[in-house]
């Protein structure tokens, strides 16, 4: 068992510009990366702790686009040229796994910063590659996972709902994707642990997500916020990093990656996508309906239960959705169901999504 964790993890209130120590034992002339929002939020923060230690941060770019082997060769150029022996990145999954891209190809130590809560991708030690124009291309399993996490509460939790939600269902699916696979072999120790990491951060997502909301409306972040970033970057990073190759990798990742491959599917989240993933799961693995259904309205309580249609695919389009089950099969080698029974778990999962926001939105009216 290969283990890759951060060798550091800090989150709060005010983490970022209180953590100008712990930044300085990992690089003196960073190359500073991320979307331009997302520098508007962190890199003032930032540049007061870098400048406290004297640490150089005139080297600053902004990110745009898709994490594909462009960008990631050209920020790995940018941090030789500038004799950088850092980057330290800003921002959702796709900034900051270019940077971990890059810093693998430079040679040089990488800080994540996340700037929403929408992922655990400042955690993980992998990067998944997309083209330019947004279809995923595969997954790179890196040496070892960012040297320091900077979670910031204050920040992250002052994004849209949309983020948030759509990295609690994503941290959901850690549950329901490694379950399956514990219980197929319930001696695996890594597998164990990543369970109760996976079951631990869905029980506190449902205890504290709309506390942690409704205080940082009031620019309150105090400990249901810490527990809701700490799920969502730490437990579900956490949780990953005892998977094996495939580990609790079941369906739901496998959907939403292969399906960035049909551009009008690119509107939606990760976590959006992820969660119709699960629902489709839980129809392959052959839950009863009422489970299934209760899972729905979990999701809708977040904003993430969704049909075919809401994702940009057409359920009459029986070509297209066999088109992407196969794709699923051929990229995806553990997924052990066939295409014809993907398909038909997808039907399902968008005729019960649709009837469960049916019946609701009449109750509703």
């Amino acid at each position: 068992m290969f283990i890759k964790n951060p060798k550091e993890y800090y989150s709060g209130y005010g983490v970022i510009a209180a953590s100008a120590e712990r930044i300085a034992k990992f690089t003196k002339k960073p190359l500073i990366i991320g979307g331009s929002r997302a520098l508007k939020a962190g890199l003032p923060a930032l540049k007061e702790a870098l400048t406290s230690q004297g640490i150089a941060h005139e080297n600053v770019e902004t990110f745009s686009g898709f994490p594909s082997d462009r960008q990631f060769r050209h920020y790995s150029q940018l941090l030789k040229e500038t004799d950088s022996d850092c980057i330290i990145a800003l921002g959702g999954g796709r900034a900051l796994d270019t940077a971990k891209a890059a810093a693998m190809y430079a040679g040089v130590s990488v800080i994540t910063i996340p700037t929403v809560a929408a992922t655990c991708a400042a955690y993980a030690a992998l990067v998944i590659e997309y083209d330019d124009e947004g279809a995923y291309v595969g997954r790179i399993l890196l040496d070892r996972s960012p040297e320091l996490v900077l979670a910031d509460t204050g920040i992250m939790l002052s994004t849209p709902d949309r983020y948030l939600f759509s990295g609690v269902v994503d941290t959901f699916a850690k549950y329901y994707e490694v379950k399956p696979v514990y219980e197929s072999d319930t001696s695996a120790l890594h597998m164990d642990m990543a369970l109760h990491a996976s079951k631990l951060a869905f029980d506190r997502l449902e205890e504290n997500v709309f506390r942690a909301l409704r205080d940082a409306k009031e620019r309150v972040f105090a400990q249901p916020a810490k527990d809701v970033v700490d799920s969502i970057v730490y437990l579900a990073g956490f949780a990953g990093a005892f998977q094996t190759e495939t580990g609790g990798y079941c369906f739901a990742h496998p959907f939403y990656h292969i399906s960035a491959r049909f551009p009008a599917t690119r509107h939606r989240m990760h976590g959006e996508k992820v969660a119709f993933g699960i629902l489709t799961q839980l129809f392959l693995e052959g839950k009863d309906r009422e489970y299934i259904e209760n899972t729905v309205r979990l999701f809708d309580k977040y904003g993430n239960a969704f049909t075919l249609p809401d994702l940009g695919l057409d359920a009459e389009d029986k070509k297209t959705l066999l088109a992407l089950a196969n794709e699923i099969k051929r990229e995806f080698g553990h997924v052990k169901w066939d295409p014809e029974e993907i398909v038909a778990a997808m039907l399902s999962a968008d005729e019960l999504a649709g009837t469960v926001k049916s019946r609701k939105a009449a109750e509703c009216g």
